[in-house]
């Protein structure tokens, strides 16, 4: 008797870990990605990865991301879609994201939990009264290409928009100076880039998957995940010559799985390196 009490208790204390400890504990993952090209076009930039926030409403969690922001100083801000938790009023999810603030800009892409408001996902890209006027704070691309400046230079900046069957190629136009150029790319999804652009210097950023929320072995992911792209749940890949991938564990949670277990919300902060004598290849570091 006493050890089904003792196996309920642990139980009980796992699930209350889960549900309400682990969701709002934060991880700062510090991200170094040693590669020549990269870093001769992108420089010393601090580049902060966010995704995959679900927000309901403005919760600690939130508060918190808000003042890592403010003590981690990045240089460009990014978010990887799912800003809002699934059909639900966007409104607050647009309060919080407008106040995210970094000297070369904020920039993101939706997911297709943004697109389940139907009525008011479009406020992601527009401020309400003017639907036409595009809103700069945050820059939401859709399908498209932009120049974003840097202290030294300009960084190719591709925003791809989420296709529910994850099987979209849109339709890129770079100029012959972009093509040159490694290309900064944001995609809910991780699949289209493997697929399709992983020949080119490029960085890819993404989420989706939120690292499975539950630490399991890869194996198990690449055999059970609904996910599309299974091979790569969370951290960062090399898919070829200067081409990489990195896949953020996210923020939130969803509804219907609202806990997390062995894999904390993630805040990524990425800076880029060149090789020195004893640093060939790119790397993970976290804190």
């Amino acid at each position: 008797m006493k050890i089904f009490i003792a196996i309920f208790l642990l139980a009980a204390a796992v699930l209350v870990y889960a549900i309400w400890i682990e969701p709002s504990w934060i991880q700062v993952r510090q991200v170094k990605i040693v590669d020549p090209v990269l870093a001769e076009a992108w420089g010393k930039i601090r580049l902060m990865h966010l995704s995959d926030l679900h927000i309901r409403k403005i919760s600690r969690r939130e508060k918190q991301l808000l003042q890592l922001v403010k003590e981690l100083h990045p240089d460009l801000i990014v978010v990887t879609g799912d800003l809002t938790q699934w059909s639900t009023n966007s409104s607050q999810a647009i309060s919080l994201v407008k106040r995210l603030q970094a000297p070369l800009g904020v920039y993101g892409v939706l997911g297709d939990s943004d697109l389940s408001d139907n009525r008011r996902h479009c406020l992601f890209c527009h401020p309400g009264g003017n639907i036409h006027q595009q809103r700069n704070q945050p820059r939401i691309l859709q399908d498209e290409v932009i120049r974003v400046s840097l202290p030294h230079g300009k960084m190719t900046l591709a925003g791809l928009t989420p296709d529910e069957k994850q099987e979209k190629l849109p339709s890129l136009e770079f100029t012959d100076d972009e093509r040159q150029e490694p290309v900064l790319f944001l995609s809910h999804f991780s699949r289209p880039f493997c697929r399709d652009w992983s020949d080119r210097p490029a960085l890819c950023l993404s989420g989706d998957t939120h690292g499975g929320q539950i630490r399991l072995p890869a194996f198990f992911w690449k055999l059970f995940s609904p996910k599309s792209d299974p091979e790569h749940m969370a951290g960062l890949y090399k898919t070829g010559v200067s081409s990489w991938l990195y896949v953020n564990r996210g923020l939130g949670t969803t509804t219907r799985f609202p806990l997390r277990l062995g894999v904390r919300p993630e805040v990524t902060l990425i800076t880029f390196h060149k090789p020195g004598k004893n640093k060939k290849h790119g790397g993970a570091q976290q804190k």
